[in-house]
């Protein structure tokens, strides 16, 4: 119990960066949020999503070469806070030196704030068409290029699905970024990922007050219980144990995890994300037919893969044959209880050990471009 006392700071900090009812609105000094309009997305089923959205905010100052510029990609089912904590002057994504772009994702399931399109907000429902991980990633490079006139990115990062997205963007757009840091990610399926996705979408489809998804009135107790089945991967067995062995000390984290994440997303919303995740397939890129291993061999970006040896959704033992096939790829271990939860503050040495990888990485990206490497 001791051990929670002293780790609760940071894990509300983490944790209760938004409050019930208002999901992450904008607190005094943060950047301005903003929404870019970016036209007609066409889909890689041939579909179109029309007048796209893309809502974001910006840290730090691009500068007149604007070559700068990093991009964060959240994770599923989150927003474009989840980096709050390594963003600032002095910190992993130093803004006195980068300018970062956090951004929410096509489809964007939270609830309270004004978002990116997706299929509650654009008024659609069900009649939305059903979107790619792709989709998402051409979204992110819409928004970079058309939205903010930037036409290279010098990295671009994201944790969990998010750093699953980094690499798909770096396969798509092999000449658009000089580095990517996936944190706790893998492009490669995982055997209990394969039983948890079509279980999460089943849960939502057969839940009272779904209707079809054509529903009016958000049933979002239906996407909280189809997200607590992913949820219990989140922490490994001992961080369970250590940190929530109390009624009251459990009910701290829920509340808190609930106001973050568990009970503000949008059921239907969460239901095309689910489907767009479980259908993902990296190899399937144009060009590689089917061919995971040789879009790995493709990439041009450096790349630093950060992970932890007890990551429940994503197997390490994938995520270094990832590293393996990319030519310019290395990976960093973080240790942790936390599991995958190592990137939102879970386990404070672990942010340390993080932020000291992802700065000592930039530097090197820094240098090299600057040599011409």
């Amino acid at each position: 119990m001791k051990a929670l006392l002293k780790l609760w700071p940071c894990i509300v900090f983490g944790l209760s960066l938004c409050v019930a009812g208002q999901s992450c609105a904008h607190w005094e000094d943060q950047p301005p949020h903003q929404m870019a309009q970016l036209g007609d997305l066409k889909l890689e089923s041939g579909g179109v999503i029309p007048n796209l959205k893309m809502s974001y905010v910006t840290h730090g100052k691009l500068n007149a070469a604007k070559d700068n510029a990093i991009l964060f990609l959240h994770g599923f089912g989150g927003n474009h806070h989840g980096l709050d904590h390594h963003i600032g002057p002095g910190r992993a994504l130093d803004t006195d030196k980068f300018f970062i772009i956090c951004s929410d994702a096509l489809g964007a399931t939270q609830i309270g704030y004004e978002h990116s399109t997706s299929p509650t907000n654009s008024g659609l429902k069900m009649a939305f068409p059903q979107y790619s991980g792709r989709d998402m990633v051409n979204a992110q490079y819409k928004l970079v290029t058309e939205g903010l006139g930037i036409s290279h990115l010098l990295a671009v990062t994201g944790m969990s699905s998010g750093g699953v997205y980094s690499t798909q963007l770096a396969v798509s757009y092999p000449d658009f970024v000089d580095g990517i840091i996936p944190l706790v990610a893998s492009s490669f399926d995982t055997s209990t990922g394969r039983f948890r996705w079509p279980l999460m979408v089943s849960m939502l489809e057969s839940c009272t007050g779904w209707g079809g998804g054509n529903y009016d009135e958000n049933p979002k107790e239906c996407a909280t219980q189809a997200l607590s089945v992913q949820t219990l991967y989140f922490y490994t067995p001992e961080w369970w144990d250590q940190h929530l062995d109390t009624p009251e000390a459990y009910q701290r984290w829920r509340v808190a995890f609930g106001a973050y994440y568990l009970d503000v997303q949008d059921a239907r919303d969460l239901y095309y994300l689910y489907k767009s995740f479980y259908n993902f397939w990296l190899g399937d890129t144009p060009g590689f037919n089917g061919n995971i291993e040789a879009a790995l061999r493709s990439i041009k970006a450096r790349a630093l893969y950060i992970y932890a040896p007890k990551d429940q959704i994503f197997s390490p033992k994938n995520i270094l044959a990832e590293v393996a096939l990319i030519p310019k790829a290395r990976a960093v271990e973080i240790d942790s209880i936390a599991g995958h939860t190592i990137w939102y503050d879970a386990d404070p040495q672990a942010t340390v050990a993080i932020s000291r990888a992802i700065k000592a990485f930039l530097a090197d990206l820094t240098v090299s471009k600057t040599a011409g490497r």
